[in-house]
């Protein structure tokens, strides 16, 4: 909320000189080891940054969308998929280049229209599996993008989910938020495990690149943390 991409090392202290955006953004990923994309830099806009050695961010360029997007995630070297708010498509792609597209029909999104802090997707680009979380319904709506076929997920450990990302061996990590844990999926949707966190409505996760280390954040009024977390054999 203070509008700013910060970078921080692996004791979460910060390097180089934080980047201010002219708005608040939502959700940022690592498209190449020097690059990142960040959605919600301004209205219907997504924002290509620059990372140098020395932990300077510059903006690249910025790409003007058709959809507000909030949560994004790589599909692929040049695709990544977003999820929207105010938009009838609750998952979109969008290239490196801009070019927006949309989902086959054959998959089946929930039909309805989310707000802001409704819905999160992910990707587990192994499997082609899309997963899209809906806070509202407790639910966990798990996509084949190729077999063209879904699966929603409900349980009780399941509670307004909303942030997910991959997790380690093809697995899926989703923020709980009303049980104040992260549940552990298969794309198969069998629950693999539950993991309590010191926060309240943990809000927003992601695993490094070797899966050896978990980043949670939470959106709690007054107390809000991040926490970083070394990842077991037992979860992978």
């Amino acid at each position: 909320m203070n509008d700013k991409c910060i970078i921080l090392n692996e004791q979460l202290q910060r390097l180089g000189t934080p980047y201010k955006f002219k708005e608040t953004p939502y959700c940022v990923v690592c498209v190449s080891h020097d690059t990142v994309c960040v959605t919600g830099c301004g209205y219907k806009v997504v924002c290509l940054l620059s990372v140098s050695t020395d932990n300077t961010i510059t903006l690249t360029r910025e790409i003007n969308t058709t959809s507000m997007f909030i949560s994004i995630c790589c599909m692929s070297p040049s695709n990544m998929v977003v999820s929207t708010y105010d938009d009838p498509r609750p998952v979109r792609m969008i290239s490196v280049d801009g070019v927006e597209s949309d989902f086959d029909h054959s998959l089946t999104f929930p039909m309805k229209t989310y707000k802001l802090d409704e819905s999160r997707c992910t990707y587990v680009q192994s499997k082609n599996t899309l997963v899209l979380t809906d806070r509202l319904a407790h639910t966990v709506y798990i996509h084949d993008t190729v077999k063209g076929t879904s699966r929603a997920v409900t349980n009780e450990n399941i509670q307004e989910p909303l942030g997910a990302c991959p997790g380690p061996g093809d697995t899926v990590l989703v923020c709980s938020m009303d049980n104040h844990s992260i549940v552990h999926l298969t794309i198969d949707g069998k629950i693999l495990g539950t993991y309590p966190v010191d926060m309240e409505f943990p809000f927003s996760i992601c695993v490094s690149k070797y899966g050896t280390r978990l980043a949670v954040s939470n959106c709690s009024e007054g107390n809000k943390k991040l926490h970083l977390y070394k990842t077991s054999q037992a979860m992978s």
